[in-house]
């Protein structure tokens, strides 16, 4: 098991500690950005934030897949940045989602592999976040864009946990996507 899946109250949170003796201490994960810099809290980096907050979360459900249900989990654990606060914005939060998540997805078996492959659908996600970055003219695929590609698929269960939750619209949350975009300017 690892380090990452010890606390499982608080996304961006994780334990640090060696088995020889040293007591583990807790400390705050930066999932994008370096150390401190929350100017970077989109880019490369921020979507990779995503996959391992996507993958702690199917683990802790018992799931030996990363579906779209775990992307968008992955999104709003993040907490800042242009995907994080476009979901906020729209009264989402990480707990309320996570719940809706269990709801619909259930409990896996329990038995999760070392490498926890992406559905099908995920994959198709992040093919269209690709190309949502490229579009843009973006040379990374960040969060934003992730956010972008699962709304664009239109399908899944994330999209059905967006709307048990109230989020219908989905061009409204592209569109806030691009605003926030246009507002931080390019990169």
């Amino acid at each position: 098991m690892d380090d990452e899946d010890d606390d499982k109250s608080d996304p961006q949170t994780e334990t640090e500690g060696e088995g020889g003796g040293k007591p583990p201490r807790k400390r705050t994960a930066l999932w994008a950005g370096g150390e401190g810099d929350e100017d970077d809290m989109d880019g490369p980096r921020s979507a990779i934030g995503v996959m391992r907050i996507a993958q702690r979360e199917a683990r802790r459900l018992g799931h030996n897949f990363v579906g779209t249900e775990f992307l968008l989990l992955g999104l709003i654990g993040q907490r800042k940045g242009i995907a994080a606060k476009t979901l906020e914005s729209m009264g989402l939060t990480f707990e309320d989602a996570g719940v809706e998540v269990e709801k619909i997805s259930g409990r896996g078996n329990g038995f999760v592999a070392v490498e926890i492959p992406f559905t099908p659908r995920a994959k198709r996600v992040l093919e269209l976040s690709w190309d949502e970055a490229r579009q843009l003219g973006h040379n990374y695929i960040g969060a934003e864009h992730l956010l972008l590609g699962l709304i664009r698929e239109g399908g899944g269960v994330a999209v059905r946990v967006l709307e048990n939750l109230g989020v219908r619209d989905m061009a409204k949350v592209r569109t806030e996507v691009m605003k926030l975009l246009q507002e931080r300017g390019p990169r």
